[in-house]
């Protein structure tokens, strides 16, 4: 059903406002990590700007955060940090304080920076992904990782690049994560809402779903199918966590729901947990 004039106003209102706090969160957390580095750098090993692939003729780069304690035998547990941004903003700057957490806690942590929309719409963004995950498990011996231990955990449109990571993820192609956490991550592009805000984006926001797919829904039905995690999903993923928050109007809890143990394409289990 779609939604009235009033309703329509509220929607983009709370949009507009949440975005605006979701921005001021991550200055804040960027503020912390500035004023805390120099104690943390006595316990983490950093080497920022590491180019893990160059796509289209541009370098892309991470971060990698290591402890200062001995690799286990199997080496370093990894995580993959993937930073919001509607797809559109952002850097691998933002998940430093998530390095620096981390590896302090003996968990090796690569925050990576993507190419951005609306430069480089979808795919570009995953392909980078992907790109990450392989040049891990490539330099594993150099950098003491466990190349099996690979885990995706991303904020935001972050989070639904960790998603595209469990559920596309290839063996063969050495892309595949082990699992992934996801802190509000759209699940279901093709959901009314997000299709609705694509053609009516909020006052003084930039069009993020245009811009990061290219085109409107009716435009391009199949890309926005093909950019939605969802509709990947199969027994074999990888066990994914999902946290979203009940009142979000961002980033709607609604469509996560079919993950909650079934297949969306075939009805089967997975490895979806939505809470």
């Amino acid at each position: 059903m779609a939604s009235s004039g009033g309703d329509r106003l509220r929607i983009k209102a709370q949009v507009w406002w949440e975005a605006i706090v979701a921005g001021f969160w991550v200055s804040f957390l960027n503020w912390l990590e500035r004023r805390t580095r120099h104690r943390w750098e006595q316990q983490v090993r950093v080497y920022r700007d590491l180019v893990y692939a160059e796509q289209d003729g541009v370098p892309v780069r991470l971060d990698l955060f290591l402890p200062q304690t001995p690799p286990p035998e199997d080496g370093y547990l990894t995580v993959i940090a993937l930073h919001g941004g509607a797809w559109c903003s952002g850097s691998k700057g933002d998940m430093a304080w998530m390095g620096y957490w981390l590896a302090r806690r003996g968990v090796a942590v690569a925050c990576v920076g993507y190419r951005l929309a609306p430069q480089f719409p979808f795919p570009a963004q995953w392909h980078d992904c992907q790109a990450a995950v392989r040049w891990l498990r490539e330099h594993a011996l150099q950098w003491h990782l466990n190349a099996e231990g690979i885990v995706a955990f991303g904020i935001s449109s972050g989070g639904h690049l960790a998603l595209l990571l469990g559920v596309r993820g290839s063996e063969t192609k050495g892309d595949k994560v082990v699992k992934v956490a996801a802190l509000f991550p759209p699940t279901d592009l093709t959901a009314l809402y997000y299709r609705d805000a694509a053609r009516h984006p909020p006052p003084l926001l930039p069009n993020y779903l245009l811009h990061f797919l290219g085109a409107t829904y009716e435009e391009a039905p199949d890309l926005w199918r093909d950019a939605s995690p969802i509709f990947h999903v199969h027994p074999r993923a990888a066990p994914c966590f999902l946290i979203q928050g009940t009142k979000d109007v961002l980033v709607p809890p609604r469509p996560s729901h079919p993950l909650r143990g079934s297949d969306a394409k075939s009805g089967s289990e997975s490895n979806f947990g939505a809470h």
